[in-house]
């Protein structure tokens, strides 16, 4: 099992956390936000992909994730 936390869900962060999604880079994807309405905007959108790729769990968090 492997875990990426990408700080930042932006254009490249989010661009980054669909990439590993879509790969199957990793079995849970943590999405860290000085926003939270962002990071969880995005987490959501990511969720929304996942019957299309490997499964995974993917959720907005904070750095203690």
């Amino acid at each position: 099992m492997a875990k990426i936390a990408i700080i930042g869900a932006g254009a490249v962060g989010s661009t980054v956390a669909y990439s590993a999604m879509i790969r199957g880079l990793a079995t849970e994807l943590v999405l860290i936000d000085a926003k939270r309405d962002k990071a969880e905007g995005e987490a959501m959108d990511l969720n929304h992909g996942l019957p299309f790729g490997p499964p995974a769990q993917i959720w907005a968090g904070d750095y203690r994730d």
